[in-house]
């Protein structure tokens, strides 16, 4: 649902698939020419390497393919407003959840309601929820978000940090309940 910056889509996997595969493959020649004392396990650790770099490089076109449709669905879908419904997370990467927007909107006369991946952020997900209709395109199937998040945070602001304030305070009643 989210675009990402197409650079860091597509870098990030392609470096990390080329890094295995040079570090896998000059590891297995080092070891089959210049080495004559080497067991399997080191062929078998080289060859995991190695095709962790392959597997990197192979995810690099199937992330490649999946930006281009986001950005093809940018430009030619048809605008939409959606209606936020719920967020939920069952994602952490790094301490940091990640979490799923379900959201709503009618296309041709008939109400559709998708959830998005885990790929928002919990402030991403207080506007959304402050704002509660948003704008998205839709081609073919496919949602991306039409709207700079960043941007409709700093317009409604008051209202993302007072829905802030009423979590927190919330979280605050549970943790009373359960020390008690």
């Amino acid at each position: 649902m989210k675009i990402e910056k197409t650079k860091s889509v597509i870098l990030r996997p392609l470096l990390l698939g080329l890094i295995g595969l040079l570090v896998g493959g000059g590891l297995f020649i080092y070891y089959y020419y210049f080495n004559e004392d080497t067991s399997v396990a080191a062929y078998v650790i080289n060859g995991a390497i190695g095709l962790i770099g392959v597997v990197g490089i192979i995810s690099t076109i199937g992330l490649g393919i999946v930006q281009f449709l986001k950005l093809k669905t940018k430009k030619d879908g048809e605008i939409i407003m959606a209606t936020y419904v719920s967020h939920k997370t069952n994602v952490t990467v790094s301490k940091v959840n990640y979490y799923m927007v379900t959201y709503k909107y009618v296309e041709n006369g008939v109400e559709v309601i998708k959830t998005s991946k885990s790929e928002f952020e919990w402030k991403e997900v207080l506007t959304l929820k402050a704002v509660n209709e948003f704008q998205i395109r839709c081609l073919n199937g496919r949602v991306v978000l039409d709207c700079d998040l960043n941007k409709m945070f700093e317009e409604n602001k008051d209202a993302v940090l007072e829905l802030e304030a009423r979590y927190n305070k919330a979280r605050e009643e549970v943790d009373k309940i359960i020390n008690k």
